[in-house]
């Protein structure tokens, strides 16, 4: 359904009851000069309340005036043991959004529902100069949350990624618009179903990889202009994992689910195990259950560019190489490819139609020819190389400051060359979605578009997993070489989590 069909009456029935409208509706929803309308208001449910949720909250979300964020849904009530980049550059941030000095813990990383709740409620009351706003309501399930979401417009999926197939799927059959972090899915029979419902349904979707900057465009059409010829290779590397990853076995010890997290709704559609705080929180992404590797992370954002620009068409065949790894076994030392845990560092190869990609992380880097850089110059810790049939251009990992080597034919070129597009041309990632979303029509950052890359990244994980040269058939939707590769294409579910 359109945000434009339900009334503000609607929204407030859902959040919070009918008994709170007089008291908790602001001024810039009146309508008005300079004000949104009721009618034009987006109602949003976030699904996912981490670290990353807490930042877009104060990002994209909540300082928007034409979406509102209606309810919180997280397994997690409240602790403060999540991890994060620095002990306290998250909280002190939110305590300056809030102008709130005493919000979040002193001695720890707080996120969860609760904390959710308190970052919506907490600048909602701010901005409305209503110290007792009340308005968003919580849920620790979200199946519970869609069964009551009919004034609800658009689910947000912030959840790790072995619950992002289960939770877009769900949301777009209750007929809601789906803004999903990346990666889409992290299995591919999840990523393929993720892509029809899409498809089904035509609710608005959008994975929030997708990015749109003048740099894009100005290399788009450096591209299309043929400054280095057809392009053969793509190279993409990152420093990542910037997490520890690499693990041989699953955590032998036991730990006690903490109070307030409903363990087995956070496993979601993984088979049950005990609890562990290594499969949470920022460490998720190093596992093969939970994860999607680096590549899933922070490979989403840079390649949908290339996936975009040139439009290579789905693999044809992946073939991974991993950071080897070895374990004790008696008093002897043995080489063993984890069975559970993405490597330290890899490197993927993807093969098209006529076009290889290659992706690297962990350290690892592409081999330049010589004479391509400065003498001494080494390549940047991340960055990406689009190598064409007389050319070679370089640039940072979203490309975003990229040049033509060797530095001789960049000054040959320069002046001649079109320059980045105007700011005011190009929409900002969150623009592009509530603009979609308010119009009833798909996001340039769909699932539907970036169907080939999600593909992709499952691919690369089988690869990973198997060490093995794979040959893909996207129209069939399997390996045509190998049975054990096939049998990985989808999870063993547990009972009534079936995607």
């Amino acid at each position: 359904m359109s945000a434009k069909s339900f009334s503000r009456r609607d929204f407030l029935a859902t959040a919070t009851g009918a008994a709170a409208a007089a008291t908790i509706v602001p001024r810039r929803v009146l309508g008005g000069p300079g004000h949104v309308a009721p009618s034009d208001m987006i109602n949003a449910a976030l699904v996912g309340s981490g670290t990353q949720a807490l930042r877009q909250l104060m990002t994209d979300w909540l300082p928007r005036e034409d979406l509102q964020i209606a309810c919180v849904c997280d397994p997690n009530r409240d602790s403060d043991n999540y991890r994060d980049w620095s002990p306290h550059g998250l909280r002190n941030r939110i305590r300056r959004f809030l102008e709130n000095p005493d919000w979040g813990s002193e001695t720890g990383i707080r996120a969860g529902r609760e904390a959710g709740r308190e970052i919506v409620e907490g600048y909602y009351a701010k901005e409305r100069g209503q110290s007792n706003y009340e308005g968003c309501k919580t849920y620790v399930d979200y199946r519970d949350m869609l069964a009551e979401s009919e004034g609800i417009d658009v689910v947000i999926d912030m959840t790790p990624d072995h619950l992002h197939g289960a939770v877009n799927v769900a949301a777009m059959k209750a007929g809601k618009a789906v803004v999903a972090h990346k990666t889409l899915a992290n299995t591919l029979h999840e990523v393929h179903q993720c892509v029809n419902v899409a498809k089904e349904t035509g609710v608005t979707t959008h994975l929030m990889a997708w990015n749109n900057d003048p740099s894009l465009y100005q290399l788009w059409d450096w591209l299309k202009m043929g400054v280095i010829g057809k392009v053969k290779e793509v190279h993409n590397w990152s420093n990542r994992p910037v997490w520890p990853q690499g693990w041989m076995d699953y955590p032998a010890e036991a730990m006690e689910v903490p109070e307030g997290m409903e363990w087995d709704l956070w496993l979601g559609p993984v088979p049950h195990r005990p609890y562990h705080i290594d499969y949470t929180h920022a460490l998720f992404r190093g596992w093969f259950d939970f994860g999607a590797g680096c590549l899933g992370d922070m490979g989403n954002y840079s390649l949908w560019r290339t996936y975009r620009m040139l439009d290579p068409g789905p693999v044809i065949s992946v073939q991974a190489n991993a950071a080897t790894g070895a374990v004790i076994v008696g008093n002897q030392s043995q080489w063993r490819r984890s069975q559970v845990a993405f490597p330290a560092a890899s490197m993927v190869h993807f093969e098209h139609k006529d076009m290889d990609i290659y992706w690297y992380d962990g350290g690892m880097k592409p081999r330049l020819d010589k004479g391509l850089l400065a003498y001494g110059e080494q390549l940047p810790r991340e960055g990406v190389l689009y190598v064409g049939e007389y050319g070679t251009i370089m640039g940072s990992f979203l490309a975003q400051q990229f040049r033509l080597l060797p530095e001789s034919r960049m000054s040959a070129l320069e002046g001649s060359m079109p320059a980045a597009r105007a700011e005011e041309e190009v929409k900002r990632a969150v623009d592009e979605y509530v603009h979609a979303i308010r119009d009833g029509k798909q996001s340039r950052g769909s699932f539907i578009n970036v169907a080939h890359l999600a593909e992709a990244t499952c691919l690369a994980t089988i690869a990973l997993q198997t060490g093995k040269h794979l040959v893909w058939d996207a129209e069939a939707k399997q390996f045509t070489n190998d049975d054990e590769a096939n049998g990985l294409r989808k999870r063993t579910y547990r009972s009534d989590w079936e995607v």
